[in-house]
């Protein structure tokens, strides 16, 4: 598991009264009197510790382990937290850690002058991070909720990583945020207002339309017009698939339509297709298949049936020896028993187990054998997550049955049994293919 480095930041700009020594393994308490500034992540119990991330003012933690001492007497929490940037685990001083919400504050900005408001749109209900800075390595101030209304004091800033921004302003707190998550004039300082009236390709059925717009990422293939549904392939950027219906409106104003991809019929969003007379693309070879796009928006009802994978004659198999290396430890990048990542490990067990040749890529990964639906998992299938250390496809595990994944889960962790749906893997449960 990656986890980005943190620059150091100065904590304390109010001292609580009293370190917070009352919360025990599996309490939930949130970041709090550090004014907004938020709190360091360290790798031991400690000053001495490195810093692995901050945490913002309100973020929400678990508390694993702890309190414990340092040898300057200071109290400190293992805490583990979901946040955007992933799963963060690590030691965090007790004097910023509190089980009581309303210790949460922030150190109010002087009103620049407002140019106009936007709207949070098009985080599928997974809110915008307001930032310190105008580049995702930024720090997490707060983030904002979908439909959030918030003040634009200057758009379109280019930032250090390239991205378009937003100098904003939201419930007191001044920061940077995505364009590509903003609604211009779509907002308030009194309402919410995510109305807007529905744009398509101006596609119809029949037509050819080219995927454009993913950054090179292609476009998802969906088997129900809606986010959550399961992916069935990706369309790389440039290719060109046939309009067969469409386009469904969804509840927030956004297009989609069924196309068929080289005999693989689905739902994508229209937002990233644009007419073209070439001829339909064939399917590339699997190696050449790049990573899935960017969230697309929910929609209101399912369209359409998925297909149903045929039975796995080596599925026991695949769980069989994939369990033997429960207990070893995870590697970045690793794909052998001296430590495994997550597609290294079903890279190395699939193909000690079957003559398939899968990929060491976690996203050809994804696109290989075939597709099955939730319902339909056995064991040996492949199961994928998204949005864990990076956004969208970023996991994947052998489902063992009964609800649970053997996975190279994390260097803390290490290989080990996972439940596919419990609270932090059922969110984000991204798609499964059946191999052999």
């Amino acid at each position: 598991m990656a986890i980005a480095v943190a620059a150091t930041m100065t904590l304390a700009l109010v001292i609580p009264v009293a370190a917070d020594l009352n919360l025990v393994p599996g309490d939930y308490a949130q970041v709090a009197y550090t004014n907004g500034d938020g709190v360091n992540v360290r790798t031991a119990a400690g000053y001495s510790g490195a810093i692995v991330a901050t945490l913002g003012e309100g973020v929400e933690v678990s508390i694993v382990d702890g309190p414990v001492w340092a040898d300057d007497g200071s109290g400190w929490y293992y805490i583990s937290a979901d946040t955007w940037d992933g799963w963060i685990e690590g030691w965090v001083i007790a004097d910023y850690v509190s089980g009581d919400p309303s210790a949460v504050r922030y150190e109010s900005v002087a009103s620049a002058e407002v140019a106009t408001w936007a709207t949070v749109v098009g985080t599928d209900g997974y809110g915008l991070r307001l930032r310190d800075g105008a580049t995702t390595a930024a720090g997490v101030i707060a983030v904002m909720a979908e439909g959030a209304s918030v003040g634009v004091v200057e758009s379109w800033i280019t930032g250090s990583d390239g991205g378009s921004w937003a100098s904003i302003q939201y419930e007191g707190m001044a920061g940077y945020a995505s364009m590509d998550y903003l609604s211009i004039g779509g907002g308030s300082s009194e309402t919410v207002s995510v109305a807007s009236e529905p744009v398509t390709s101006g596609l119809s059925v029949g037509d050819r339309a080219a995927v454009s717009g993913t950054g090179g990422g292609g476009l998802n293939v969906r088997a129900e017009a809606y986010y959550g549904a399961s992916v069935l392939t990706v369309v790389p950027e440039g290719n060109v698939v046939v309009i067969i219906d469409g386009p469904a409106w969804d509840g927030e104003g956004n297009g989609w339509y069924q196309v068929d991809y080289s005999s693989t019929v689905g739902w994508v969003h229209g937002g990233y297709l644009s007419w073209t007379d070439a001829a339909p693309s064939n399917a590339p070879a699997l190696e050449s298949v790049e990573t899935p796009a960017p969230s697309e928006p929910v929609a209101e009802e399912p369209v359409a049936e998925a297909p149903v994978a045929p039975v796995s004659g080596v599925g026991d198999a695949i769980v069989s020896e994939a369990l033997n290396y429960v207990g070893l430890p995870y590697v970045w990048g690793g794909t052998t028993p001296s430590g495994f990542d997550c597609s290294g490990f079903t890279y190395y067990v699939v193909n000690q187990v079957t003559s398939a040749g899968l990929s060491r890529s976690l996203e050809v990964q994804a696109v290989s054998g075939s597709y099955v639906d939730p319902d339909n998992l056995q064991a040996g299938d492949l199961v994928f997550q998204q949005n864990t250390y990076k956004w969208g496809l970023s996991h994947v595990g052998i489902y063992i049955g009964g609800g649970q994944m053997v996975n190279a889960q994390s260097e803390r962790v290490g290989v080990a049994i996972a439940n596919i749906w419990d609270s932090y893997w059922g969110p984000r449960y991204y798609t499964a293919r059946r191999i052999g």
